[in-house]
């Protein structure tokens, strides 16, 4: 196994333990690896995918020699978070107000 395939699989059995997340998806060359249903994964997959392709063309349009590495997005229900690492392409979905009460002073 490729020891970047073995680190794409801890990063993805790390994220699916947390009690925020909703689901994970992670692409490469080969397929993804998911923890939602199929309806679901084709569902977000068809809507971020996209989303990432055009931050990534726009922050290179903005500065050629840059490269978008990630980014997120935060609704009043959940967070997806979108990153790239050496040919993976790591998807997030966590609940938003799990997150808030987190940081509410006690």
């Amino acid at each position: 196994m490729d020891p970047t395939v073995n680190e794409a699989e801890e990063i993805y059995q790390r994220l699916v333990r947390k009690k925020s997340v909703l689901g994970v998806m992670v692409f490469n060359e080969s397929g993804i690896r998911t923890s939602m249903d199929n309806a679901t994964t084709t569902e977000m997959a068809n809507a971020l995918v996209p989303l990432n392709d055009l931050a990534r063309k726009t922050v290179r349009d903005l500065d050629p020699d840059n490269d978008l590495l990630f980014f997120r997005i935060r609704t009043s229900k959940n967070e997806m978070m979108i990153g790239v690492d050496e040919g993976y392409l790591y998807i997030v979905i966590q609940d938003s107000r799990f997150i808030r009460t987190q940081h509410l002073p006690k």
